[in-house]
């Protein structure tokens, strides 16, 4: 009686498997139909898993750029405390300021007023707010993004703002407006507010003269032609507003989720506080971005569906050339799974490789995307990205490696479930039937 142990198969997705697997994606020359279609497939899911990547990095370039445009003037929470609270408006915003996360809190005022100088006339809304926080904006230190962005002051400087005689007189304007005034920093202008002094005659209109201490750019035409911020004590008593301001604004480290400064500014204000977010400020804005984005995704995942259902047809046909080599691996022990798993291999190969060429063409485009802009500008003889029309010199890209992990996993899937069924018809055939017909 022998003592040597019995031998045991190979493993699944052992590498006798494997080496079937490649061989049978190398077809020889009459099996070239194949070979082609693999390639095609491979091709198609390349394509498209860059195509993925590269649009969904210039949507959040986009999305990044004008959020950082929006929030660089516009306040990320709104806290509105009663004028009777125990506190004051300032008191709270220093408190406020003192939280984890937050990166600027102060009262601010806001009135419209129509400004005037000797060459035209424009509609501003007027921002009041201390001179302290104005020089923490983003828009005035450069920080955040926002120079990168376009934004920050033009002309002058906001070291006299709110100090002193001449710097309480003082506003700051936007770019689009300053142009339509035809006013330099120095130069004077006058405001002229709807709501001013009781008179016999009625309420007439207030008009002030100030001068122009900085003009200021946010990089998007609407907001520079409208912008203007002055001295929260100027605007209290020139709009007729409390001396506390009407709201907080807190700007803070991630205004996309906004949602624990919140909870932790509630818990130090005053009772019956009203906190709000930009986001709710914006709800229409926010939630077609949010749209967009979902909609895009969804539409570029089914395109790398739809490269991934080639796969399909290539298996099909490698199959039904290897009906004979099936039959033959069956009659020598092979196991239906076993065969199952030289084709599944087959075919994941195909999506494996696709994706991880289209995630490194992916990338590529996007690191690139300037002079790819460049080159296709020149190519063309056309300025495909016209910054008078988009306000942006440069074509937005921004990676997110959260959607790259996204498009890995779903080109992966895509593929293995494409390959799913046609490997199982593999599997199941009968190799005496599979012998009779060839």
């Amino acid at each position: 009686m022998s003592d040597a142990a019995p031998k045991r198969g190979a493993g699944p997705f052992s590498g006798f498997e494997f080496m079937l697997a490649m061989r049978y994606l190398r077809a020889r020359r009459k099996e070239g139909g194949v070979t082609l279609i693999a390639i095609i497939s491979f091709l198609g899911i390349m394509i498209a898993v860059a195509a993925l990547i590269a649009v969904m990095s210039v949507m959040n370039g986009f999305r990044h750029e004008l959020l950082t445009r929006l929030l660089g003037v516009q306040p990320h929470v709104y806290v509105y405390a009663p004028a009777a609270a125990d506190m004051d408006r300032g008191e709270l915003a220093d408190a406020i300021r003192d939280i984890e996360g937050v990166r600027q809190a102060g009262p601010v005022a806001i009135g419209q007023a129509l400004v005037t100088s000797r060459r035209g006339a424009a509609f501003a809304q007027v921002a009041g707010v201390r001179a302290n926080d104005l020089r923490r904006f983003d828009l005035i230190t450069g920080d955040n993004g926002a120079r990168e962005a376009g934004g920050g002051l033009v002309q002058g400087n906001a070291d006299t703002f709110g100090e002193g005689r001449n710097g309480g007189n003082e506003i700051i304007i936007g770019s689009a407006m300053a142009a339509t005034l035809g006013v330099n920093a120095g130069d004077e202008v006058t405001l002229l507010a709807p709501r001013g002094a009781a008179t016999p005659m009625g309420v007439l209109p207030r008009p002030k003269s100030y001068a122009v201490g900085g003009i200021i750019t946010v990089g998007v035409q609407d907001l520079d032609q409208i912008l203007a911020y002055m001295p929260i004590e100027q605007a209290s008593l020139f709009f007729n507003r409390p001396a506390g301001g009407d709201f907080i604004d807190v700007r803070i480290e991630a205004p996309d989720d906004p949602d624990a400064i919140k909870a932790a500014i509630e818990a130090i204000a005053p009772p019956n506080t009203l906190v709000l977010d930009w986001r709710g400020q914006n709800e229409a804005f926010w939630n077609a971005l949010q749209v967009e984005r979902v909609a895009m995704r969804l539409i570029l995942s089914i395109v790398i569906l739809i490269a991934a259902l080639n796969i399909i047809s290539g298996i099909v046909m490698l199959v039904k050339n290897k009906t004979r080599d099936i039959a033959i691996l069956r009659t020598m022990g092979a196991s239906e799974g076993a065969v199952m798993r030289v084709f599944l291999i087959s075919g994941a190969t195909i999506g494996v490789l696709g994706t991880v060429f289209g995630i490194a063409i992916g990338l590529l485009v996007v690191t690139f995307i300037g002079p790819i802009q460049d080159f296709v500008s020149w190519a063309s003889g056309v300025d495909i990205f016209n910054p008078d029309v988009y306000s942006l010199y440069r074509l937005p890209a921004r990676l997110d490696w959260g959607e790259v992990a996204y498009v890995s996993v779903w080109g992966f899937a895509m593929s293995l479930l494409a390959t799913i069924w046609p490997s199982w018809r593999a599997g199941r055939m009968d190799p005496v039937e599979a012998l009779r017909n060839e």
